[in-house]
């Protein structure tokens, strides 16, 4: 259902902290698929071991283009996730009509300081034209919904 896209780094642990707390979701069928961008060394290892996608860092519109879920996803390597985010997800999944939502921490603090917020929008039903992360990031914002699925690590 949900194409996640996650920028890799270098930060191994983190990575693999977010794979591992997307499992109980794929086995759901809420994740469809995972790309990750830019991994390197040890995080690429990781992300290869759990079965991600693969791509460079700057290929953010490709792995959006290759995306097969009807929903597509960003998250901040940093993220960990509220005990009852998957049923959050699937209810605003549920929802008629299909609408873009900001994913944010409980309680309305920040997640990282400076770092950005997850997103969730449907896919762009037209991959002829190139999409920026900041244009999805926005998309999401206009959306309107605020889903509180992300907790502090």
């Amino acid at each position: 259902m949900i194409s996640l896209i996650v920028r890799g780094g270098e930060d191994h642990k983190a990575l693999s902290r977010l794979l591992t707390a997307l499992v109980p979701a794929a086995a759901k069928g809420l994740i469809r698929e995972v790309a990750v961008l830019g991994a390197l060394g040890r995080s690429y290892d990781v992300a290869d071991d759990a079965g991600a996608d693969l791509y460079n860092a700057g290929a953010f519109d490709e792995a959006l283009q290759r995306a097969r879920g009807p929903w597509v996803a960003g998250l901040p390597l940093g993220a960990s996730f509220a005990p009852e985010w998957i049923e959050l997800v699937a209810a605003h999944l549920a929802r008629e009509p299909a609408e873009p939502a900001r994913l944010v921490g409980q309680g309305g603090w920040p997640l990282l300081s400076g770092a950005p917020e997850g997103w969730l929008v449907p896919k762009p039903p037209s991959p002829s034209a190139p999409a920026a992360e900041q244009d999805l990031q926005r998309l999401a914002r206009r959306g309107g919904r605020r889903l509180r699925i992300l907790r502090r690590g």
